[in-house]
């Protein structure tokens, strides 16, 4: 267990953009338990750039086929032009490796709790 000023240190902020509401439940469960602040979610690229106010987040863990369609890259890309770094959380690595300049890594699914807090880590750029 992470103490509490630790925590307060260390979390990050991260928006998940994924159509699979389980999978949102999972993650922001692993986030919670790796001491990171879960921001937020969509299931699409369209909802995601249609908020009404800017998304405030360190990261995102974006999915490359979403509910209107295989719009994750179009999303990495429009959210890298607002300074949110992605990670690529997906069952398509061969598509994200096509799309690896859009992310500073990829998440295979089924997402583990080492493999996330590994990536998640880039999103700070030390």
């Amino acid at each position: 267990m992470i103490d509490p000023e630790t925590r307060a240190l260390a979390s990050l902020r991260i928006f998940c953009l994924e159509d699979n509401p389980l999978i949102v439940f999972h993650l922001e469960q692993m986030l919670d338990d790796l001491g990171h602040v879960f921001v937020g979610s969509d299931e699409s690229f369209s909802d995601l750039s249609a908020r009404p106010d800017p998304l405030v987040a360190d990261g995102a863990l974006v999915d490359i086929d979403l509910s209107d369609g295989r719009t994750g890259p179009a999303a990495a890309a429009w959210l890298n032009a607002r300074d949110i770094p992605t990670i690529f959380v997906t069952g398509q690595e061969l598509i994200a490796a096509e799309h690896a300049h859009l992310a500073v890594g990829v998440v295979a699914k089924p997402v583990s709790a080492v493999d996330l807090a590994v990536a998640i880590e880039r999103f700070r750029g030390d």
